[in-house]
């Protein structure tokens, strides 16, 4: 891998060009969504190059029928120099209104997954300043810069107004160059005490003894009903969880999550106004061998109604292999919408699933404004054949 600095310049938000145009996307996934109080949907994704390399950019679509069409993309975050990409990007609505788009930004070379992580890398955020405008209007103030490490998932906010930032610092020796930089790796939690004004490190999680290895990380934190934080982590055996008792200070060590089962990949999972926390994972209910990798297979939305516990009710929203990477939002408007992409260098599709929290309930779409498999984007070329 090439190494420079210039993954640490700060990068524009700026408007496509003819190189984002579909012809030329052979590779993209890794999506996120958002909503704003009109019912503009937001839709982000990492395409460029024909794998995760130093060719990738993160873009972002709106939707203004709740999610039945979607523009071309809108709005990209493209490094310019040839080493440095822009990757795992994630839109957030903050508690004041503000929206973030957040993503990656650092050094990656031209051979796909062994390049993609130059042991420092940066969580970087822009906010649009009026989402609800034409987007040819949009305003993007500058990129800032909050901390090392990836965040591909969505800030928690806790019961005190806490943000809790799910930063990684990739734990395994095959990603972590550069060594004489300082970086310690780890599953971190980045907070802001004040809205957004300032981030600090308040914890990191040590990820190199939980069986099976650390991979990505890719965390998400829940606040329990007690107070007590959660946090499950992607590793290589599926899901770990660790817990914190001191608004996560310090916490227990990494072990195998005792109550989610799935695939070494990224999940979602949040707290909805009902006051059930909602899972977003590949269903992974079948014989589970620690040799061989669970397929990323059966997209499913779960509900539970005791912390996590158990998750007794559950929706298909995707059949097929390979689906993955889920995002979600909770609507003003009580539908809850859903992301994931599937084929990601075979088509690149991205797809909406709109559900209700009650057809979860059911196991199957009840309410008539519900809808699976949406298409909001997809790459070029599409497979001849789509099953």
């Amino acid at each position: 891998m090439n190494f420079t600095y210039a993954g640490l310049d700060p990068v524009p938000v700026t408007q496509p060009t003819e190189k984002h145009a579909r012809v030329h996307r052979t590779h993209q996934g890794i999506p996120g969504i958002e909503r704003i109080p009109s019912g503009r949907l937001f839709a982000v994704w990492y395409a460029g190059g024909d794998s995760e390399c130093c060719e990738n950019y993160a873009m972002l679509s709106i939707s203004d029928d709740n999610g039945k069409s979607w523009k071309s993309p809108v709005a990209v975050v493209d490094p310019p120099h040839p080493y440095v990409r822009a990757f795992d990007s994630t839109l957030w609505a903050a508690p004041d209104g503000r929206f973030f788009w957040f993503w990656a930004q650092g050094c990656g070379g031209s051979h796909g997954a062994s390049e993609i992580y130059d042991g420092i890398a940066g969580v970087w955020y822009s906010v649009l300043e009026n989402p609800q405008d034409p987007p040819e209007q949009f305003r993007f103030t500058p990129s800032v810069r909050i901390a090392n490490g990836i965040m591909m998932n969505k800030p928690t906010v806790l019961s005190d107004g806490t943000w809790c930032l799910p930063v990684s610092l990739w734990t395994n020796p095959a990603y972590r160059r550069h060594d004489s930089l300082g970086v310690k790796p780890g599953c971190c939690l980045v907070v802001s005490e004040d809205g957004g004004k300032s981030f600090s490190v308040r914890a990191r999680i040590e990820m190199g003894h939980v069986e099976g290895g650390p991979v990505f990380d890719e965390h998400m934190f829940v606040e329990l009903s007690d107070g007590t934080l959660q946090v499950l982590i992607r590793v290589n055996l599926g899901v770990a969880e660790a817990f914190s008792y001191d608004h996560g200070f310090t916490w227990t060590a990494p072990a195998l999550s005792r109550s989610i089962c799935g695939p070494n990949s990224r999940f979602f999972i949040r707290r909805l106004k009902s006051g059930r926390l909602l899972l977003v994972f590949n269903d992974a209910s079948g014989t589970f061998s620690k040799e061989k990798w669970r397929p990323r297979e059966r997209m499913t939305a779960y509900l539970s109604e005791d912390d996590g516990k158990t998750w007794p009710h559950r929706l298909l929203l995707d059949e097929r292999t390979p689906v993955s990477y889920p995002d979600g939002v909770e609507g003003d408007d009580g539908f809850l919408y859903l992301i994931h992409d599937y084929l990601r260098s075979g088509g690149g599709y991205i797809y909406l699933s709109r559900i209700a929290e009650s057809d979860i309930l059911e196991g199957t779409l009840k309410n008539p404004g519900s809808a699976l498999k949406l298409e909001i984007d997809r790459s070029n070329p599409v497979p001849k054949k789509k099953d």
